[in-house]
């Protein structure tokens, strides 16, 4: 399999992508925030929200600290997940886990304010 071109090469490389990461995730779990909180502060009928962006958001904050915290060895073990069937299972299955929590917490909340959500 070739690299790809914006493959790091070096611990600072892989940390910084991982700032990236972590940044972008962070903005879009900001952003689907701010539209449920400006939602239930209006008092609106109907609370809608990206399911997908939340779950996106999620896995880009964990996979950036990840990144940040092992730097190019780390980038390098997520890269290997594709050879390694259990490690991509127990990687799914974490995942689920997280989003899932998350949002059925979010439901919940919503639901105890008074939304069908």
């Amino acid at each position: 399999m070739a690299e790809p071109l914006w493959q790091p090469r070096s611990d600072r490389a892989a940390r910084l992508l991982g700032a990236g990461f972590f940044c972008g995730g962070a903005a879009l779990l900001g952003y689907q925030g701010k539209v449920i909180l400006d939602a239930v502060a209006s008092a609106t009928e109907n609370v809608t929200y990206f399911m997908a962006a939340i779950a996106l958001g999620e896995m880009a904050v964990v996979l950036g600290a990840y990144w940040m915290v092992r730097g190019l060895a780390g980038y390098a073990a997520v890269r290997a997940l594709q050879s390694n069937p259990r490690g991509l299972r127990g990687l799914m299955i974490a995942s689920a886990i997280i989003v899932g929590g998350t949002l059925l917490g979010l439901k919940l909340w919503l639901g105890s304010l008074g939304y069908d959500a």
